[in-house]
């Protein structure tokens, strides 16, 4: 008997989750990788420079083992900005009272099985029906409690700017089943529907409830999408010169032309590639001062957009010149310009916003791989970036790339994935998968001492100091305390979840009680402070002190039962003395999060750890001593 073949949907779910997820996460069951993948295609489709910049986000929005939802997350300002319930609820209330419009309230559900019922997708539906109605849920139920928390301080009814946001909800059931099954679904449950939307519309408008089904073609098609890099730009012939024939154009594209090359429409909704960027020195930097400013001359002064802005370098493969019209670039590779491909694609889900008037300046060049570094480098630097801010591309992370792959901690492979493109991992055996986050939240974390900034406020903080925080000269830290840092998120995951929270806390302890007798505190001042050139014997005193940390640490990864033996001697130590960090269960005891660790030069308040030495009194070494006599 032939060997049935498996279902793409199948193919794509294990490809997906193997090319993003640690191997812990590889492991586990079907249905929750299904959650993850469903999870994942959903923010795409709605919200993709979200998921560019996060990959992951599939497993940061779900509820985890929740009965009634298995994702939650809001979008403001139509996926402007998406949050869950990892981020600071602090930042969320400042942002929706600075830039709030309006909330979409997202709730999904999968079911990876044969038979769906209606009580199924009624659980669901009746999550935010408890919410609205004010009524609680059973102590079996603390993550929907947290969402109602949650919901309750972003819609406070006595904060008179909050309560003006315009209030949607969107409500999405997935299942592993075709068109026709879902089509059947819908008419099977429609009267049902309606009863519920009813319900609903007694706090929402009908015009802002959505509820939907989707299936396996649409998961299918969204994931092929984000893979195919077939995309190709065509350019109005009149509105650029060819200096060199089939190698170089100069001249203007309109916005028209650039969305439909990065962002094609599909069934009236523009989705942004997640790898036209991936030769870029930044990924998309959100809507900072600048961004923002390049968004209101696209409101304000459209036709005059290319006055004020330099446009796009682009590379490719090849020129087209095959009819008397266009040309036709492919593939595309914006190695200058993303904020603005990205500022444009922002206004384009504006209706008012007129696609074919804007113009944007464009260099594009024919360029062989090699050639890609050089182009991208000169051409960014041009525009005022200095040689540090060059990010993916640089010598430092390729690097790193090499480093990771070498190293082996207690049994597990590492490979860092330093550009965010679709790039297929083909060694199944890789236990973690380091991306750039990784590593600057590590940093942020254990050189800049602030852990409480990656907990909250974590895109702020890396636009604030990527320029600065990599150095050469920090090479093998950069590895050991990211290896490190997945290793603690590895253990938190699986035997402390209710921990999750705490994780770049936790990481911070660690290495400063491994560290008790060094002083890391130099290492804040040295990137805080950083200058092109140090003296020669600060460089020589920086070398020692990275050689003392890295050998402290390694003392402690080079061993599996020496880490355990550390790590379960900390979390004892936080549980007793710590509580309010770890008995976080609303909005004004989550604050303890952002607190200040340490005493820095603009600390005011008490840090959190002020009384570090007090508290963790023992040497780590001598802790392992009295293990081995054990």
């Amino acid at each position: 008997m032939a060997k049935a073949k498996t279902p793409l949907i199948e193919k794509n779910i294990e490809k997906f989750i193997n090319n993003n997820f640690d191997k812990s996460d590889r492991k586990k069951d079907d249905s929750k990788k299904f959650e993850w993948f469903v999870n994942s295609m959903h923010i795409w489709h709605s919200s993709s420079q979200s998921f560019n910049s996060n990959t992951k986000i599939g497993k940061d929005i779900s509820l985890g083992n929740s009965q009634g939802g298995d994702a939650f997350f809001i979008s403001v300002n139509n996926y402007e900005r998406i949050y869950s319930l990892k981020d600071n609820i602090d930042e969320i209330i400042e942002h929706l009272k600075k830039h709030g419009k309006s909330i979409t309230f997202h709730f999904i559900q999968t079911k990876k099985r044969e038979k769906i019922n209606w009580d199924q997708f009624l659980n669901l539906i009746d999550v935010p029906l408890i919410i609205w109605k004010g009524q609680d849920f059973d102590g079996a139920q603390p993550i929907l409690k947290k969402v109602q928390t949650f919901i309750d301080d972003i819609t406070d009814e006595n904060d008179e700017v909050l309560k003006k946001l315009d209030h949607k909800i969107e409500i999405m059931f997935y299942t592993n089943k075709d068109n026709n099954d879902i089509e059947k679904l819908k008419k099977d449950w429609d009267s049902n529907l309606n009863n519920k939307k009813s319900d609903l519309s007694n706090y929402f408008s009908q015009k802002n409830i959505i509820i939907d089904f989707r299936g396996i073609e649409f998961l299918n098609e969204i994931y092929e999408r984000i893979n195919s890099n077939t995309y190709s730009l065509a350019i109005n012939k009149e509105n650029v010169i060819q200096v060199e024939e089939k190698k170089y154009l100069i001249g203007y594209i309109t916005a028209k032309e650039l969305l439909n090359s990065i962002a094609p429409e599909v069934n009236g909704i523009r989705t942004l590639y997640p790898d036209v960027f991936k030769n870029n020195i930044r990924l998309y930097l959100g809507r900072n001062e600048i961004n923002k400013k390049i968004e209101e001359t696209l409101l304000n002064e459209p036709i005059k957009f290319h006055f004020y802005n330099n446009g796009l370098t682009i590379t490719t493969k090849e020129i087209k010149d095959e009819n008397s019209k266009c040309f036709v670039i492919s593939p595309v590779n914006i190695v200058n310009g993303c904020q603005t491909a990205n500022s444009i694609y922002n206004i384009s889900k504006l209706d008012t916003f007129d696609e074919s008037n804007v113009k944007i300046p464009v260099k594009i060049i024919v360029a062989e791989d090699k050639e890609y570094e050089n182009i991208t480098i000169r051409t960014n630097s041009q525009n005022g970036l200095e040689a540090k801010d060059l990010i993916s591309i640089t010598n430092i992370q390729k690097e790193l790339q090499d480093e990771f792959n070498k190293i082996n901690f207690f049994g597990k492979l590492f490979y860092y994935k330093r550009q965010k493109s679709g790039e297929d991992i083909e060694n199944t055996n890789i236990d973690y998968i380091i991306q750039i986050d990784d590593i600057l939240r590590a940093s942020f974390s254990i050189f800049l001492l602030i852990p409480n900034k990656v907990s909250g406020y974590f895109d702020q903080t890396t636009l604030k100091f990527v320029d600065k925080i990599f150095d050469e000269r920090f090479s093998k830290l950069y590895v050991i305390i990211t290896a490190l840092f997945k290793i603690i998120e590895d253990v938190i995951d699986e035997s402390f979840s209710n921990y999750s929270r705490l994780k770049y806390h936790i990481l911070y302890v660690f290495f400063k009680f491994i560290n008790k007798d060094v002083d890391i505190k130099s290492f804040c001042d040295y990137f805080t402070d950083v200058n092109d050139e140090i003296d020669e014997q600060s460089n020589t005193d920086l070398k020692l002190l990275i050689d003392s940390t890295y050998s402290n640490l390694y003392e402690i990864m080079k061993d599996k039962e020496n880490f355990d033996v550390i790590f379960s001697y900390l979390i004892n130590k936080i549980e007793v003395n710590y509580p309010d960090l770890v008995n976080i269960s609303s909005k004004e005891q989550e604050k303890i999060l952002y607190k200040p660790v340490e005493k820095l030069k603009r600390t005011r308040a008490l840090p959190l750890f002020d009384n570090f030495n007090e508290i963790f009194l023992e040497n780590y070494r001598s802790i392992l001593i009295e293990k081995n006599k054990d």
